[in-house]
């Protein structure tokens, strides 16, 4: 639903000094797909820059914090909780290293046309007249909204931005639309132009595709395409790489239902996580280089799969800058690393239970369980969750016993192990993985007077542990 804007005082100013306003690109498509605006646009015609700012100036707050692009971010002094991007009519060509920068060209008096003409689809080039409610549709958008097509507005639209090739996959995922023929033609032809896009632009468009509903129809768009290598070169090598017990399925198929598992199953507590889909997307990318088969039994193994692929998701996420949207890389490497465990060698042994949160961590736990379902979703028993959903029980239970996980939760401190007469040192490490090795056995012992005890009593033990 198109908010009306019509009371605002800065609508009503700009009306006044013979001003054009419209609302423009995704805020209308959003509105036409009956979708939540996230955004509002607005094109501001017949109003000089010199002269729209003062206007602003009066009716709210403003900064120019896109002024290569001419764009100027608005709060209304009505509602400071909406903020709205204003622009004039403008020209752009992509232009420097990695298409970041772009000459801009603004006009006030440019034919609207023009200024939707260098959008990257129809569906995002129309405008609605903010005062008649007329809709402005030079390209048709509206039709291939109402046919679910994704079409790019001129030929050589992906030459001159390269990053609209995510774009177009990204949008075709998220919205459950078809990328008309043509449009596919030239992204197919332009694919290897995603090479020259920088790290910072790419990475954003996958966190979007992240976000539909099926992130598994962007990739196979990227593999029909010929940009999944390109992009993503280690998951492209997982075409093709059959797995053991699982008739005619390769490594990509099941990576592409455990991602589709982790952004969206109601099993999973994190459904969506960012940084969790990246987990997924990587949890098997060391298989291609770890698989071996047998030449006498035909038996195929991964070994050591889980490590060399914490390894690959690691140096990929490096390379695209993926800390700059919120990613938490060491997370992803850690989950990747530790997500193969037998659930039942857990279910019925505390102690065992006590030692597994504590090499995972307490807060890491529940994600690796999260991946842990996801993984099984990806499998052979896609419904068979039960022994990974009781784990999460238990493991929840444990810790709301609040036994020692970590050196922190022990009863003695640093000062405690001075007054034995030990220095900070070296020694102070071994001194605490001594004691959390006996109460992660039995949490009982930890209190003040017995963990003391068990360092005068093992004096010996820890010195040699020193040698």
């Amino acid at each position: 639903m198109i908010p009306n804007l019509k009371h605002y005082r800065f609508i009503q100013d700009l009306q006044q000094q013979g001003g054009e306003i419209y609302l423009v690109g995704g805020s209308v498509r959003d509105h036409l797909l009956e979708k939540p605006l996230k955004d509002l646009d607005i094109v501001v015609r017949k109003i000089p820059i010199k002269e729209l700012l003062p206007l602003l100036k009066k009716t709210g707050i403003f900064s120019q914090v896109g002024k290569s692009f001419g764009v100027i971010k608005f709060t209304p002094h009505e509602n400071r909780e909406l903020e709205i991007d204003i622009a004039l009519p403008r020209t752009e060509t992509s232009t420097g290293s990695g298409h970041k920068d772009f000459d801009v060209q603004s006009d006030p008096n440019l034919d609207l046309a023009l200024d939707l003409k260098r959008r990257d689809f129809t569906m995002n080039a129309m405008a609605v007249n903010i005062l008649t409610g007329k809709l402005v549709d030079p390209f048709d958008g509206q039709r291939d909204i109402r046919h679910k097509t994704i079409r790019t507005v001129f030929v050589n639209s992906f030459v001159e931005d390269p990053l609209r090739l995510l774009r177009a996959v990204q949008f075709a995922a998220r919205f459950d639309f078809e990328i008309a023929p043509e449009t596919f033609g030239e992204l197919q032809t332009n694919a290897s132009l995603i090479k020259t896009v920088s790290a910072e632009r790419v990475i954003i468009e996958i966190k979007k595709l992240f976000e539909a509903p099926f992130p598994s129809c962007g990739f196979n768009i990227m593999r029909r395409s010929g940009l999944l290598p390109l992009v993503f070169p280690d998951v492209h090598q997982m075409i093709g790489v059959l797995q053991p017990k699982k008739e005619n399925e390769d490594v990509y198929d099941h990576t592409m239902r455990v991602l589709d598992a982790m952004r969206s199953s109601p099993d999973i507590e994190k459904a969506g996580n960012p940084t969790l889909l990246f987990a997924a997307l990587f949890h098997d990318a060391g298989k291609p280089k770890t698989r071996r088969e047998n030449p006498q039994t035909g038996h195929v193994s991964f070994y050591n799969h889980n490590v060399v692929s914490a390894g690959i998701a690691g140096r990929w996420l490096k390379q695209f800058k993926a800390s700059t949207i919120g990613i938490d890389t060491h997370l992803v490497c850690h989950l990747i690393k530790n997500h193969m465990f037998e659930t039942k060698h857990f279910l019925n042994n505390e102690k065992s239970l006590r030692r597994f949160i504590n090499k995972v961590g307490v807060e890491p736990i529940f994600d690796l369980l999260d991946l842990r379902l996801a993984d099984k979703m990806g499998g052979r028993f896609p419904k068979k969750l039960f022994g990974i959903l009781s784990l999460r029980d238990k493991v929840r239970e444990e810790i709301n016993k609040a036994p020692p996980f970590t050196p922190k939760d022990l009863a003695i401190n640093g000062h405690d192990i001075m007054t034995l007469g030990y220095q900070p040192g070296p020694i102070f490490g071994e001194i605490q993985r001594f004691l959390m090795d006996k109460v992660l056995d039995d949490p009982e012992l930890n209190t003040k007077e017995i963990l003391l005890r068990l360092i005068t009593d093992n004096k010996d033990q820890l010195l040699q542990l020193l040698q």
